[in-house]
């Protein structure tokens, strides 16, 4: 304690500044009870919460006004013992509370005891907030934290209630141990019926197998979360459910998250499915919600002293016997002479007895010297009176806080004769000022530990107060920022949104809730400005990932429609091309000799085969095509294309091959990887229409986690990378986010597709790969495939080319298409080659045929087909009536029935529509020739 009454005071006046400033400004009630449990203090935003004036209630019980709910009432009473007794020097309890006019509300009490040194409770503070209204999530979070409170019971009803779509799943075999209310009135199910069952036994793969993906990718999710301990946001997926009332499945779309649960000893137990049904939301963006707020307190005032008097030896011995302000005379060694009763009542003493004793004994030993000190400055004249503040002994020993104005009596010739002494108990004074400096610490404590950025503005909008985590954010300390007006400290927040929303604040004096980008950081910021009287309060927090994830939400939401739409389109366009290019085929091959139609046979087969690539770049972009990947040497898949590339090239541009030494095999698929790189040496030759280089790089690389969230649905991990870099005009910036859009080209009219790009992007997703742009206007462009590795070795190419006629057969074929041109196109081929053909248009009457003829030998059949059977689906059920029958699929775009992951499932020929009628003698002659 210092010895300067000057300064104690000033320490307490600005620990009371700074607490008023909290109880008057932030939205959270503040109450202070006495010893008696009446109220001593009761804050604006207590008026604001329940609605009575400070006036009202302060002296008064809680039971003494209708403040507690009835049904709470006993164990209300409970707490008040407790915090009475000193039994819970800290408490928090949650109860019902009325408002004046009668309104329930439901608070949350944090209670903290003021104790005396003799161990008795003075006063207790009490921060209440309102609860009622409290995000789900927030209470949950809450619960985990408080969990040594709480009960079971009580977590599982809040949870079940929750507004949210959760599920509590077991980490090690995922069993449904909790689920909410809102979650099973969206899927249809019953808690009973699913709580205890494992996940994937509840939802199951439905019989079309359109949500096997969606499983797959779920899997995938939980298995990141085991191994990570770490949320895992997943993209947006399709998930059919179970419709209790159809009996069959209902089409949904989810965007889930999956969060680790942890018990006491940092092991996983438990994991958090959350997920949000965004069927009808794909063009929605999340809203983010505000975060919480901070304890506050503040002091109670200083007592102030009595005036000095002087008067006449009647006078001042009437004023002596009747002041309530304790007044002694001493001697100059301290010893009593008079007393008054006021005095005496203070120490517990009779004025005999102080008579007895002295001024010195009385006081506490630790605070002698120092009343020695001003006693021998008094006595030797240097000063006339002096006041000090001193501990005192009553009667008991016990201690009192007192506040001595001490003065000496001269007689005529300046003489010192005696001393007076006007005592004021300032006991009380003492407690509070230390409940003050108390409350002053607990609030600093909380805000340097709370997870927000806080700092305090002064009316002339300088810095008075920073917590660490404003530091940290801010990226300045506190020594460089207090003091400083905030506007010269950071200069750009003058042109943006801060400025306007914080001036908005002062001049309305309303609270401002906001988010904005602040370049200098490179940060979105959520703020929350409350203004008082003195300044403004300032909570705020980045919010940079939320917006970055909200963004790759919204990239995979328009992927997922583009790719719905170029499938469909691409399954009927394909039809129509595999009988336009097998006819024309056909016709060429007849008109060979007319000099005049061959020509335009020709044209038309041309035509087709335009047609069908760029149904197959739509289905690349997509991410539809199907892909056969397998262990590729890239070098040498490069080394074989160079001399294509040469030609493509023509001699104005230098190829250059750098190969990396010991490369990694990469998991590709060898042909489409090969398209990729002939379509982005075609854009790099028509960015150097007056020459150049164009240089292709191998080499090993290891993507990082960090560098992997910064991309949509890319792995960490080892990768094969190609480079493919040109000296060419370069992309602009304004268009360099677009150039993997699809549809979108910088060539001229009629010579680009605007595909060329958003294939070599669809392929590379869709290959578990990643693809990014490097570019400079004048300085070229670098395209980096990233190719993910494979551990299995690589094997030689197989040349499997067959004869034409070899191709021929005499085996009876069943050939299942709903497609009544296309099936007549394929029937009218098979013949021509010497096969027997049966035909069927959909799968329930293709395995009535197989029934009644048992000659047939291969199946030919699409793989969406009306009449409620895949061809996947009729494969099955063949199979089990004939083991040895052999299957070949052919599909325009196959909906994940036959493809995984973009890729062929183990074991399943596949032709792709458009095909020609040799590609489909080859492919049923090589399955009709498989032992």
């Amino acid at each position: 304690m210092p010895e300067n009454p000057g300064e104690s005071g000033q320490s307490v006046h600005r620990a009371h500044e700074l607490l008023s400033f909290h109880l008057n400004n932030l939205p959270l009630a503040v109450i202070e009870w006495d010893s008696r449990f009446h109220i001593l203090r009761w804050s604006k935003h207590a008026e604001a919460l329940f609605g009575w004036p400070a006036e009202a209630v302060i002296g008064r019980h809680p039971f003494d006004f209708a403040f507690v709910h009835a049904e709470d009432a006993e164990s209300v009473a409970d707490v008040i013992q407790q915090l009475l007794l000193g039994v819970a020097p800290q408490n928090v309890s949650t109860n019902r509370n009325l408002t004046r006019d009668g309104s329930l509300v439901e608070c949350e009490w944090h209670n903290s005891i003021q104790i005396d040194d003799q161990g008795r409770v003075v006063s207790v503070l009490s921060v209440v907030q309102d609860v009622t209204e409290r995000n789900a999530f927030e209470r949950y979070n809450r619960e985990l934290l408080a969990r040594e409170q709480a009960l079971k019971s009580q977590f599982r009803a809040i949870f079940e209630s929750a507004p949210g779509l959760y599920l509590v799943l077991t980490a090690d075999d995922y069993r449904i141990v909790g689920v909410s209310d809102a979650y099973l009135e969206a899927t249809h199910t019953d808690r009973e019926a699913i709580i205890g069952r494992q996940l994937f036994d509840v939802f199951p793969v439905t019989p079309d197998r359109s949500n096997a993906e969606g499983i797959e990718e779920i899997i995938a999710s939980l298995e990141r979360v085991k191994r990570y301990g770490q949320p895992d946001t997943m993209p947006v997926l399709r998930y059919p459910i179970p419709d209790p009332a159809t009996g069959g499945f209902e089409e949904r779309y989810w965007s889930p998250i999956n969060v680790p649960i942890f018990d006491e000893q940092r092991h996983l137990s438990l994991i958090l499915h959350r997920t949000e049904d965004v069927t009808d939301y794909l063009n929605d963006a999340p809203s983010i919600e505000p975060s919480n707020l901070e304890l506050i307190a503040r002091a109670r005032e200083l007592k102030t002293l009595l005036e000095r008097h002087r008067s006449s030896e009647e006078h001042w011995r009437r004023l002596f016997a009747e002041a309530a302000t304790g007044i002694v005379q001493a001697d100059t060694l301290g010893r009593f002479l008079y007393a008054n009763q006021a005095f005496c009542d203070m120490l517990g003493y009779t004025e005999e007895a102080l008579r007895a004793t002295d001024f010195l004994s009385l006081t506490h030993p630790d605070d002698r010297q120092s009343n020695l000190d001003e006693l021998r400055c008094l006595l030797a004249g240097e000063k006339d009176s002096f006041v000090i503040e001193k501990r005192m002994l009553d009667y008991r020993g016990g201690i009192v806080w007192c506040r001595n104005s001490v003065s000496a009596q001269r007689d005529m010739h300046g003489t010192i004769v005696s001393l007076v002494a006007v005592i004021e108990d300032i006991t009380a004074h003492r407690e509070a000022e230390a409940r003050q400096h108390s409350l002053a610490q607990r609030l600093t404590r909380s805000l340097e530990n709370m997870s927000d950025a806080f700092y305090l503005l002064d009316e002339d909008w300088r810095f008075s107060y920073l917590n660490h985590q404003a530091e940290r954010v801010l990226e300045r300390s506190s020594a460089e920022l207090l003091g400083r007006n905030v506007w010269e400290a950071f200069p750009e927040a003058r042109e943006g949104e801060l400025w306007a929303c914080y001036h908005a604040a002062i001049e309305t004096a309303e609270a401002q809730q906001f988010t904005f980008y602040f370049p200098p950081l490179t940060h979105w910021f959520e703020v929350n400005a409350y203004p008082g009287e003195e300044g403004l309060a300032v909570y705020f927090r980045t919010v940079t990932e939320q917006k970055r994830l909200e963004a790759q939400l919204q990239e995979a939401q328009r992927m997922e429609a583009i790719g719905h739409l170029t499938g469909g389109m691409a399954h009927d366009f394909n039809n129509l091309l595999t009988v336009m290019m097998g006819n024309a085929d056909l016709l060429g091959e007849a008109l060979a000799e007319d000099t005049q139609l061959a020509p335009l046979v020709q044209a038309v087969a041309e035509s087709a085969q335009r047609g069908a690539d760029l149904t197959q770049r739509l289905l690349a972009f997509a991410r539809r095509q199907a892909l056969a990947p397998q262990p590729t040497d890239i070098n040498r898949l490069i080394r074989g294309l160079t001399e294509l590339l040469r030609r493509t090239l023509g001699e104005q541009i230098e190829l250059r091959f750098h190969p990396g030494q010991g490369l990694w095999a990469a998991n590709i698929d060898p042909s489409q990887l090969e398209s990729a790189l002939l379509n982005l040496s075609i854009n790099a030759r028509d960015a150097m229409p007056h020459g150049g280089h164009l240089t292709l790089e191998t080499q090993n690389v290891s993507l990082s986690a960090q560098y992997a969230d910064e991309h949509l649905e890319l792995v960490p991990g080892d990768y094969v990378c190609i480079a493919v870099s040109d000296t060419g005009t370069g992309i602009p910036k304004t268009i360099r986010e677009r150039v993997f859009d699809p549809f979108f080209t910088t060539k001229e009219k009629g010579k680009g597709t605007g595909l060329g790009l958003s294939m070599v992007f669809g392929f590379l997703k869709q290959s578990a790969g990643h693809v990014n742009l490097y570019s400079e206007e004048g300085e070229g462009t670098t395209i980096k495939l990233y190719l993910p590795r494979i551990q299995q070795a690589v094997s030689d190419p197989k040349l499997t080319a067959r004869d034409t006629a070899s191709l021929k057969g005499c085996e009876i074929l069943l050939v299942v298409e709903d497609d009544v041109t296309v099936r007549e196109y394929v029937v009218a081929q098979l013949e021509a080659a010497g096969y027997g053909v049966r035909q069927a248009k959909d799968g329930p009457s293709a395995l009535a045929m197989l029934v009644a003829d048992t000659t047939i030998q291969l199946i030919f059949t699409d793989v969406m087909m009306p009449g409620g059977m895949t061809g996947r689906e009729l494969a099955t059920a063949a199979l089990r009536l004939r083991p040895d029958l052999k299957v070949v699929y052919t599909s325009g775009y196959t909906e994940n029935a036959i493809i995984h992951n973009g890729r062929l499932d183990e074991g399943v020929r596949f032709l792709g529509k458009p095909y020609r009628p040799v590609a489909l003698l080859r492919l049923i002659r090589e399955a009709l020739d498989e032992d």
